[in-house]
């Protein structure tokens, strides 16, 4: 039995057709309705609705339309980097200072001319 690599896809599809249909209806608003408010072609909103594959500007522009954007929040949350994320980015940051030490003016050794230096002779 072969499984459909796009199932998982389909069934999230679905469900976000199911939901904007249930907030289309509570809205009193049908297809026509719906579309002119999102600014779409009705057929893009029938084919939304039907749980087929549409664009993102499609799904946020219907859920705008039906007063209804709360889901998109956690997609503009920048994620938390994993504790080994943070690790690594410690050590770079450490090889990086190691490599880049630069001793202040102070504890640099002072200039020495080269060659013989005359002595003051009087």
């Amino acid at each position: 039995m072969q499984t459909n690599p796009n199932a998982p896809m389909e069934s999230l599809l679905e469900a976000v057709a199911e939901n904007l249909k249930l907030r289309a209806r509570q809205s009193g608003l049908d297809q026509q309705e719906l579309a002119a408010l999102a600014g779409l072609n009705r057929n893009t909103v029938s084919a939304a609705l039907a749980g087929k594959d549409v664009r993102l500007s499609t799904l946020i522009r219907l859920s705008r339309a039906v007063g209804f954007t709360d889901w998109l929040l956690p997609l503009l949350e920048r994620p938390q980097p994993s504790p080994l994320q943070l690790l690594d980015a410690n050590r770079q940051d450490g090889r990086r200072s190691r490599r880049q030490k630069v001793r202040p003016e102070a504890e640099r050794p002072a200039h020495r001319k080269q060659g013989r230096q005359q002595e003051n002779s009087k």
